[in-house]
């Protein structure tokens, strides 16, 4: 109950509801304001982030790949090294006579050591190096740290998964190797792996083994891990995840980078973040990296707030501003109110004083002005009625004229052939009163196409009295088409279009052909004539969709108009009138339903014949 008053105080204070609308409107657009700025304040710091987490993400990978690139260059020299590939293949074959085997490998491996050795000591970050041969025996190895427990050849055959026996290139990969020194026995390394092959014959014949500390790609990382970045990722060329580093206090999340742009967002759970792809393109290795943008949401939320507050704050300020104003400024609105109660209660005396120069004075000045237009049509109605039954008394007797013109050529007709026997024009006169009597009855009357005929035959009678032998009419039509049911009068208007226009000046030689056929289940119906034809422009005026009034008074235009105006609404779509221009003379084609067949009562009249 206290809500339904509620909406009725409303409706009925304009006051409140004014204050509503406005605040409503207020309120909508600070959401959508707030909205706005809080998407900008995202996009652009979002922009600038990307553009930043970019740069550093590319100068990252371009520190590590300078490390990876200082990798192929030390596996390049023992590589290609003629002296390395000698030692190599000596170790393997059998010493030369009064050599003993573990004397000349003992030589052979301190020569290698000493060749090697400046090389890894060039780069601290490798720990160990091994020369493998094809079945895994070690030829050569050197220790940074002895708790590494390596033994071969198992250590080989875990490595040699995936090596490309054709590929020259390095294979990355991160394992777990046994160390004394870690407390859990087992310490994280990298292992890159390449196949030894002979310069001249590029064949393999052992495989080059480095067990290199991950600090090697670690330190590179520490300036990219700053803030909030939730974890770094690093893929070889084959895109497989080589290395990873995330926070200790955070999960770590790999995004799908692999078909991403360079700089692109990922939800994960109810948080955003924005990862950046960058590529070393010499080694094809990527780094995926990640950073969350809690952060710079939180501060937009803040954004979209105090334009929400604001809002709010507007609406206060609105409704006070309102209310101490609104008293003045409707105050003439009221003395209008007042005035249309006591109008409705039918004091047609009341008349509102003009208190100001502005919209209320005209509305003041609109209502007296109804008042006094109200009281003028009341003394109107009383007069018009008065004279109505005067009106009705007229209308009448001009409806019993046409009805005398009929009766009056009845009587005619009877006279000529009692009288003179002059059948020829009694012919007429009875064509002329049938014509009369259809015409009489309402359009709305239903008609068939027999009862058209029937009239158009009338109508011809009158016309070949006129015209005499110069004149020649055919009707076909088919008998199942007869009984078709059509608008009464549809067809006189264009007939006779064809005496006023088409044969108007042609003496002689005229010819008229009225036909009536089925065609797709329609009636269709064609009025052809060899007549002067019909110029573009009228042909396009009356074809044109118009109302039955024409400013010209143009009979033909009323006539055709009118029956096209009644096919469409009567019928609608696709029934109509085509004009066609022939080489001598005009077709008219009327295409009207056949679905709805009419019985015929009053006995049956006479069909449709040939005339010529």
């Amino acid at each position: 109950m206290k809500h339904r008053q509620v909406l009725q105080y409303i409706n009925q204070h304009f006051k409140v509801k004014l204050i509503m609308t406005l605040s409503i409107i207020i309120i909508l657009c600070s959401l959508i304001t707030g909205y706005i700025s809080y998407r900008i304040y995202l996009n652009l710091f979002e922009s600038e982030i990307s553009k930043q987490y970019l740069t550093t993400s590319e100068q990252t990978i371009e520190q590590i790949g300078f490390k990876i690139q200082d990798m192929y260059r030390i596996t390049d020299f023992i590589i290609f090294h003629p002296r390395v590939e000698q030692i190599v293949q000596g170790i393997r074959s059998e010493p030369p006579a009064g050599e003993t085997k573990a004397y000349r490998r003992f030589i052979l491996e301190r020569e290698l050591s000493e060749i090697l050795l400046p090389l890894k000591n060039e780069t601290p970050q490798i720990r160990a190096l091994y020369i493998v041969d094809l079945e895994g025996n070690n030829y050569y190895f050197s220790h940074t740290n002895p708790s590494m427990q390596i033994t071969f050849p198992d250590f080989y055959h875990r490595v040699k998964t995936g090596v490309n026996q054709t590929s020259a290139e390095i294979v990355w990969r991160r394992m777990n190797i046994p160390d004394s020194s870690d407390p859990t026995g087992q310490k994280s390394n990298l292992v890159a792996t390449r196949l030894l092959k002979s310069t001249k014959q590029q064949a393999v014949y052992g495989t080059l083994v480095m067990i290199i500390d991950e600090s090697f790609l670690t330190s590179p990382l520490d300036k990219l891990m700053a803030g909030r970045t939730t974890g770094a990722y690093i893929f070889d060329q084959y895109n497989q995840l080589l290395y990873s580093r995330v926070p200790q206090d955070r999960m770590g999340i790999i995004p799908a980078w692999e078909h991403q742009e360079r700089s692109f967002t990922e939800r994960n759970g109810n948080e955003d973040y924005l990862f950046v792809k960058s590529t070393y393109e010499a080694r094809s290795f990527k780094l995926v990296s990640g950073i969350s943008l809690a952060d710079i949401e939180e501060k937009g939320r803040m954004v979209y707030q105090v334009a929400v507050i604001s809002g709010l704050v507007s609406v206060l300020l609105m409704a006070v501003c309102v209310s101490i104003f609104s008293g003045r400024m409707l105050k003439p609105l009221h003395g209008l109110v007042s005035a249309m109660h006591q109008l409705r209660r039918g004091n047609l005396q009341v008349e509102i004083p003009r208190t100001s120069n502005d919209e209320f004075a005209f509305l003041a000045e609109s209502f007296n002005r109804m008042v006094e237009n109200i009281q003028s049509l009341i003394k109107e109605v009383y007069v018009s009625k008065l004279s109505e039954q005067e009106a009705e008394l007229k209308a009448l007797q001009a409806q019993l004229n046409p009805h005398f013109l009929y009766n009056s050529l009845n009587s005619i007709y009877w006279k000529i052939m009692l009288l003179y026997d002059d059948v020829e024009t009694a012919s007429l006169v009875t064509s002329l009163s049938d014509l009369l009597r259809y015409s009489l009855e309402s359009v709305s009357t239903p008609s068939t196409l027999q009862e058209e005929l029937t009239q158009i035959r009338n109508y011809m009678t009158i016309q070949e009295a006129r015209h005499g032998e110069g004149l020649h009419v055919a009707i076909e039509a088919d008998e199942a088409l007869l009984a078709c049911g059509m608008q009464r009068l549809i067809l006189q208007p264009l007939v006779e279009n064809v005496f006023v226009h088409a044969f108007r000046n042609q003496p002689d030689n005229k010819r008229l052909w009225i036909r009536a056929y089925r065609k797709e289940g329609d009636l269709q119906i064609e009025i052809e004539d060899n007549g002067s034809g019909i110029d573009e422009a009228t042909l396009v005026r009356l074809t044109k969709e118009q109302s039955v009034y024409d400013h010209q008074g143009e009979r033909e235009s009323i006539g055709v108009r009118n029956v096209v105006r009644r096919i469409h609404l009567v019928y609608g779509e696709p029934y109509r009138l085509e004009i066609e221009r022939l080489p001598q003379g005009t077709l008219m084609r009327l295409i009207l339903p056949c679905d709805g067949m009419m019985s015929l009562e009053g006995g049956k009249v006479d069909a449709p014949h040939l005339i010529s």
